[in-house]
């Protein structure tokens, strides 16, 4: 089954979205706390990501208070904080595999996508520049892959200020719970160059204070 990486972007991701709040919000009100911090997070942003895919105009989708739109501008009162790039062939392969894997039923799945929305990345970031181009290598059918990212940039940037590669082997590993982010970087397998301190900073930050 082929799925247009713009129309998921446009109309399914947001239903995604939403159905990973309402996961969250049912299981916070059964009394599971975890679940409630991690709905405060997601509700407490405000802000838009602007999404290229190869040269097509880049969709914009705007969360505010846990609610998840698309369009082609920014939400009324939301400002972009997020920019990224990111080849049609490799999204397109991506989902995919996601949905013969029937992972876009899981539960787990819709929060993680909720989670995209975060208060405590957000704030830990605290309006600071970073942009950084990163490569997946060794990927089935495409080699290697880049997606270039910016936070708190107005465009897609063109030079990195650091770059960072791993295996595409060892994504999957990352995926199936075999190999931790922390393993990926003390072992040499997730390479950064550049001056990547700030996100050190706020990958140290986050895993040492978990929701």
């Amino acid at each position: 089954m082929t799925i247009l990486p713009m129309e998921f972007l446009r109309e399914s991701f947001p239903k995604l979205f939403a159905r990973g709040v309402e996961v969250l919000e049912s299981r916070a009100s059964g009394g599971d706390e975890r679940a409630q911090r991690i709905l405060d997070d997601v509700k407490g942003v405000t802000g838009a990501a602007s999404l290229q895919i190869d040269d097509e105009p880049p969709i914009v989708l705007s969360a505010s208070a846990g609610v998840l739109s698309s369009g082609d501008a920014p939400g009324e009162g939301v400002s972009i904080r997020i920019v990224a790039s990111l080849p049609g062939d490799a999204a397109a392969l991506l989902l995919a595999e996601i949905t013969k894997a029937g992972a876009f039923e899981d539960d787990e799945v819709a929060i993680g996508a909720a989670q995209t929305s975060s208060k405590r990345f957000e704030d830990a970031l605290a309006g600071r520049p970073m942009t950084t181009f990163v490569t997946l290598r060794g990927v089935p059918d495409l080699g290697d892959v880049e997606v270039r990212v910016g936070f708190n940039v107005p465009e897609v940037p063109k030079e990195p200020g650091f770059t960072a590669e791993l295996q595409f082997s060892d994504l999957e590993m990352v995926q199936r719970g075999e190999l931790t982010i922390q393993e990926l970087f003390l072992g040499g397998k997730l390479k950064m160059e550049g001056d990547y301190s700030l996100a050190l900073q706020l990958s140290m930050q986050l895993l040492t204070n978990p929701l």
